[in-house]
């Protein structure tokens, strides 16, 4: 019974991130997540207790998956403290492209003003350890005298995952603006070399 259980509770969190990515939290209708998870409405309150909590978990979910690939780069030696910078920037891309719905629930939860962010109390401590890494790294770059003395760790932060974000949460718009293919690998790997290279130029001593 506990098996049963525990894999309703992921097809109803998988049939949310569905849900909630494409109508937002205002628009999605827990009758749909039922449907979707093969279960009843009752179900899901059971589980999740509320809308409102179901939704502060696919947005808890999502950031776990997004750290979970953060981890194994944690665990990975990097030589030059900006190979790690590269690496981070790739594997974003690379998980952005995996995952479609995580764009469209981070912007839904920018349009409430990260209502489910702040409600939250355990997603400060999800980010903290790629955080912390990045610290760690600009410090080590500026005590081996290759980085600025003034580089700050949450700028490099926020360029890299508003670098990498940006991408995607334009990717219908920009293209007819612009003419140009977000598909197109040469397009991706410039876009890349950019975020790479001005993360770099703003790190280096």
């Amino acid at each position: 019974m506990e098996r049963n259980a525990e894999r309703t509770r992921g097809n109803i969190l998988v049939a949310a991130v569905k849900e909630f990515a494409q109508n937002g939290f205002a628009g999605a209708r827990v009758d749909c997540i039922a449907n979707a998870a093969g279960c009843n409405k009752g179900m899901i309150y059971q589980y999740y207790g509320s809308k409102e909590k179901l939704y502060e978990n696919v947005i808890a979910y999502e950031y776990r998956l997004l750290s979970s690939i953060e981890a194994e780069l944690i665990q990975q030696q990097f030589t030059d403290p900006g190979e790690l910078i590269d690496a981070i920037v790739d594997r974003y891309f690379e998980f952005l492209i995996r995952n479609p719905d995580f764009v469209k629930i981070i912007m839904w939860e920018n349009l409430n003003e990260a209502r489910a962010v702040k409600a939250s109390e355990s997603l400060a401590e999800v980010k903290a350890p790629i955080i912390d890494c990045i610290r760690r790294t600009v410090r080590s770059g500026r005590e081996a005298g290759v980085f600025n003395e003034n580089a700050n760790s949450k700028v490099v932060v926020f360029a890299l995952i508003t670098g990498a974000f940006s991408y995607f949460s334009n990717r219908y718009t920009l293209p007819c603006l612009l003419h140009i293919d977000l598909d197109s690998q040469d397009f991706l790997t410039a876009h890349k070399e950019i975020i790479k290279s001005g993360i770099r130029c703003y790190l280096k001593k």
